[in-house]
């Protein structure tokens, strides 16, 4: 046979599926694109020079590796769907004489065209758009744009030759499954393969049950984990059985529930009930694969966007609960505070909204009836770590405008990140009385990040908070005075202040006069500078590094999945409009009317395609309480403002899903028509 041929028929059988493989094509090429673009933001030189280099480029890289396994799976599994849809169209070649290993030759052709356009125009369409990529990034991090050509000819090949060689990857096991399609198949299997599902599904209720249980352990984890170390491990158990039991319970639950109405005699045998839930048993049957997918990448969507919006449009709360004041002095003792204060005065800079104040601060664990400081640390207790500051009242009053008062034995208290419900608290040789737990803390940004609690305890007085000191000092083993001060175990004194107009380049300068005096001191055996300095100003770029980094991919990748659920929302309603197609003519046949089958038909797609953007909904609400305790761990402590991204993006994701599932019905309707 002429080898022309098999040519000729490949490129006939692509032009002829135009419908199915344009989308797929389309979005071959588009995944593609970003992953070469992601690959060349991770390695380019432009961003290395940046500000925050390492933090920027370690996010993205790991958005390399979730674009590559993301266009494994789903390139492998949108090219299984066209196989199924193909396999009549085999069948048929196969009884008009084309033997398998004729076909095979001809989808290895398919499959190679279509990996040599997809890598082509993906890889021009790629370096079209880093430039633009590298602009956004740029403008996301503050920094001022890269001039010049993003990469030079050798890391261009380079990042060239990777995105080829990953592609030429996939494409070849998209191959070898088509081929392994047609090979284990008889002729007559192929020809009827399009309607193999029209059986009757079976309810599996064990597998339905197992899929309630897992979705439920996951809804339970995410809603009942208040630690935040916790948080950060049992959410990836939590997203591993959502995603199961999703899948579980579109495919099973579903047909069970079907079931379950369909022996209700009185309900199911009602017209309206008969056909709706008919109808509805075998478009589960077919599409709850489909369906569970669009809902997973859906969810993504929405944590991720949610997520990394807030992040970025909170950052400037986080710069502060991190930083409360424009220089921040911690952990330090009075000389050196009187250093600084002559330091910023002699740079002519005014000092405002000035706070000072003693504490100490030590850790421990959390125990029912309080806190407990101890050098037996084993692993069962890392969930129950506590970070503790203790003040004394006149500070606490002083630096929050506050007017308490307290007995002997009485404390205020405030517990972030955990809960203590308790009246009285239990702190190493005694056992006070909580007051009252307070809204506002004395501001301590070196506590902020970090990922245990944090409780701020306010005693009556500096003799308490002196007693507190020397029993913890004696409680972990280092009672001399030096010992005490190399560990921390001391009185400290912490110095904020912020700048007129909260000015960075003022704030900047003040930052170096403090520096310089510090160089100096360091230098003088007379004097010992204790402590750190911060200035907000300063840190500023190290936020806007991470923060921007991760909302960039998280757009990015949200991007993607979007795509990716668009494009089976499309072969979703190709797949409907085929089956439909006789069913509409079988309805009508028996006796119903043209508009009531057309009206059935029409409301169950609608539940049909929305069932996962419902679905998605609901698991973004019970990912909430967990999703804004791994918030905690980025200084973002406003639930309300977490809400709202997340209301937000629903809002937003719901709208596009609406429009998508609009114009993608106009081809389900072609079909069904015609």
């Amino acid at each position: 046979m002429n080898k022309r041929f098999y040519a000729r028929l490949a490129r006939q059988n692509l032009q002829k599926n135009i419908r199915s493989y344009g989308p797929y094509m389309l979005a071959c090429v588009l995944t593609v694109c970003m992953f070469f673009i992601i690959l060349m933001l991770s390695v380019s030189p432009s961003l290395q020079s940046m500000t925050g280099a390492t933090t920027i480029q370690l996010v993205i890289r790991y958005g390399v590796i979730v674009v590559g396994l993301f266009a494994v799976i789903f390139i492998f599994y949108t090219n299984s769907f066209l196989i199924k849809r193909r396999k009549r169209e085999f069948g048929l070649f196969n009884v008009l004489g084309l033997e398998k290993k004729h076909l095979a030759r001809v989808i290895g052709l398919e499959t190679f065209y279509m990996a040599l356009v997809s890598l082509g125009l993906g890889l021009v369409l790629g370096a079209a758009l880093t430039k633009l990529m590298l602009l956004v990034v740029a403008k996301l991090l503050g920094m001022p744009a890269p001039m010049g050509f993003f990469a030079g000819p050798r890391l261009l090949l380079t990042v060239i030759g990777v995105t080829a060689a990953l592609f030429a990857a996939i494409f070849l096991l998209v191959f070898l499954y088509s081929v392994r399609q047609v090979y284990v198949a008889r002729p007559v299997e192929l020809l009827q393969a399009e309607h193999a599902g029209e059986r009757e599904p079976k309810a599996k209720w064990l597998l339905a049950l197992v899929g309630a249980a897992c979705l439920g352990a996951g809804y339970y984890i995410a809603i009942t984990t208040t630690d935040v170390l916790q948080a950060i491990f049992l959410f990836f158990v939590a997203v591993v059985l959502v995603i199961i039991g999703t899948y579980l319970l579109f495919t099973a639950g579903s047909i069970a529930i079907l079931k379950a109405m369909r022996a209700n005699k009185r309900y199911y045998y009602q017209t309206r009930h008969f056909t709706a839930v008919s109808g509805m048993m075998y478009r589960m049957k077919q599409n709850a694969v489909g369906l569970a997918n669009i809902c997973i990448l859906s969810t993504m969507v929405l944590v991720m966007v949610s997520g990394t919006s807030c992040l970025m449009l909170g950052m400037d709360t986080a710069l502060k609960e991190r930083y409360p004041y424009d220089v921040n002095i911690s952990r330090s003792d009075p000389a050196t505070i009187e250093m600084v204060k002559k330091a910023v005065a002699d740079a002519g800079i005014p000092a405002a909204d000035e706070v000072e104040y003693d504490y100490i601060t030590f850790a421990a664990y959390r125990r029912p009836e309080g806190l407990a400081v101890t050098t037996d640390y084993t692993m069962d207790t890392e969930s129950s770590l506590a970070d503790v500051l203790v003040t004394d009242l006149a500070d606490y009053n002083r630096c929050t405008g506050q007017d308490y008062t307290l007995a002997p034995g009485e404390i205020l208290l405030k517990v972030e990140r955990a809960d203590y419900t308790a009246d009285t608290l239990a702190l190493l040789d005694r056992t006070y009385t909580i007051k009252e737990q307070v809204d506002s803390a004395v501001k301590y940004g070196n506590l902020t990040p970090n990922l245990t609690s944090t409780w701020y305890i306010v005693v009556p007085d500096l003799d308490e908070l002196a007693r507190i000191n020397a029993a913890v000092s004696a409680q972990m083993g280092v009672l001399e005075p030096e010992m005490q001060q190399e560990e921390g175990y001391r009185l400290r004194r912490f110095y904020g202040f912020d700048v007129p107009g909260h000015d960075d380049e003022t704030a900047l300068n003040a930052r170096l006069a403090i520096r310089a005096a510090w160089e100096k001191a360091s230098g003088d055996d007379a004097v010992d500078p204790e402590g750190t300095y911060e200035c907000r100003a300063w840190e500023r770029q190290d936020f806007v590094s991470l923060y921007g980094s991760l909302f960039f991919l998280g757009m990015f990748l949200g991007l993607l999945f979007t795509m990716a659920a668009i494009l089976i929302i499309y072969y979703k309603q190709m797949s409907e409009g085929r089956d439909d197609r006789e069913r509409f003519q079988i309805m009508q046949k028996v006796g119903m009317s043209r508009q009531e089958v057309k009206r059935t038909i029409h409301e169950q797609v609608l539940i049909v395609f929305f069932m996962p953007l419902v679905t998605a909904g609901v698991h973004t609400g019970f990912a909430f309480p967990i999703l804004n305790r791994v918030m905690a761990l980025f200084n973002l402590m406003s639930t309300e403002f977490y809400l709202w991204c997340v209301v937000g993006s629903f809002g937003a994701f719901a709208a596009l899903y609406a429009v998508v599932y609009a114009l993608t019905a106009r081809t389900y309707y072609k079909l069904v028509s015609t």
